[in-house]
């Protein structure tokens, strides 16, 4: 048997090896990838207290991620504001360092115009409308829109109209609102609302509302039942009168990157258990504004519906806030189309 020449033993040595560290290398990025598939943590957080409808849909979504993966994956959810407001923990999100995060939509007017359609007066009169909208065609583009933000999606837990209160006098008309400070979020539009309501719109950060009404900084705000109730504003207000002015949704999202580079299967489970939450999170939310409502009474709030003619007069109010607001920049003329169509009626109907 003939040696080999050393020059050939050399070249197979470096061969063997080259072939076991591209062998072991392969089998480091498959183990590495099956452990991330056999356990995954992710972390959500947003503002709004606990015990808010929001908050616990959220809980529920972490839930059932839980249970359909059979405890593969875990979300962890922090609520009032832990891992910081709501526009703090959407750019966490965006930039990756945090996986998920919630925010109301008016927040997100800086990622795409979009939103500033759902925030027109009256655009959406109903939770039969919201729902048709989300569900529908101008749910589907936003859900689209965002992903060129680098978001992906999960699901809009409901919110809740906005009522106006206050804590200096009983308001049944706009013009019984002139000259009180209102607190509004930074939504050009709401301000836009209260200055034709005859008020004096004022963006407070929503951490330091009880305060400012405290204080006198502001007399009043727009906000919902259950969330009023829920962050104890109650103890430093005195009337409401319930107009549904505004809706407002809240929106979980997903880094994308991070989203895509999970499992199809944990992909899947994900978004299923946003589905199923949605659901389960719109009947818990209508059954708590009712009951934060009856709450507010018994403990003292004065609470006033107006009457269908009254209520003409509050929608057309605000209406001049559509022929400033609907427009290219601003709330989409094109998108605010198809949310009409969508549901079926037009600007003339809302405000006849």
């Amino acid at each position: 048997m003939k040696k080999m020449k050393p020059n050939v033993i050399i070249i197979l040595v470096i061969f063997a090896f080259v072939s076991f560290a591209l062998i072991g290398n392969d089998a480091l990025n498959q183990n590495t990838i099956a452990g991330q598939s056999d356990e995954v943590t992710l972390r959500l957080g947003q503002s709004k207290a606990g015990s808010h409808p929001v908050s616990i849909g959220i809980d529920r979504f972490a839930e059932l991620v839980e249970e359909k993966s059979n405890g593969k994956i875990t979300v962890d959810t922090f609520h009032d504001s832990v891992l910081g407001s709501d526009r703090e923990v959407i750019e966490s999100a965006q930039r990756g360092s945090l996986e998920l995060a919630s925010s109301s939509t008016p927040n997100m007017t800086s990622f795409t115009n979009y939103f500033t359609a759902w925030d027109l007066p009256y655009i959406f009169e109903d939770k039969d409308e919201v729902y048709k909208a989300v569900d529908g065609k101008p749910g589907e583009i936003i859900r689209k829109e965002m992903e060129k933000s680098g978001f992906k999606v999960i699901f809009f837990p409901d919110y809740g109209f906005r009522q106006v209160v206050n804590n200096v006098r009983p308001v049944n008309l706009p013009k019984d609102m002139a000259g009180l400070k209102i607190r509004t979020t930074n939504s050009r539009i709401e301000q836009a609302d209260f200055r034709e309501f005859g008020a004096s719109p004022t963006p407070v950060a929503w951490s330091e509302v009880f305060t400012a009404l405290q204080q006198g900084t502001v007399e009043g705000e727009g906000n919902s039942y259950s969330l009023l109730w829920d962050s104890k504003h109650q103890e430093v207000l005195n009337y409401a009168t319930e107009v549904n002015y505004n809706y407002s949704s809240d929106i979980v999202v997903m880094n994308k990157d991070k989203f895509d580079k999970l499992p199809i299967e944990y992909q899947d489970i994900i978004m299923e258990a946003g589905v199923e939450a949605t659901e389960w999170q719109r009947a818990l939310a209508n059954e708590r504004e009712e009951e934060a409502k009856q709450q507010f009474i018994d403990y003292g709030i004065e609470v006033y519906e107006p009457t269908p003619e009254e209520m003409k007069i509050w929608k057309q109010t605000v209406e001049p806030v559509w022929d400033q607001f609907v427009r290219e920049g601003a709330a989409d003329p094109e998108y605010v189309d198809i949310i009409l169509e969508t549901l079926g009626k037009t600007r003339k109907d809302i405000f006849k």
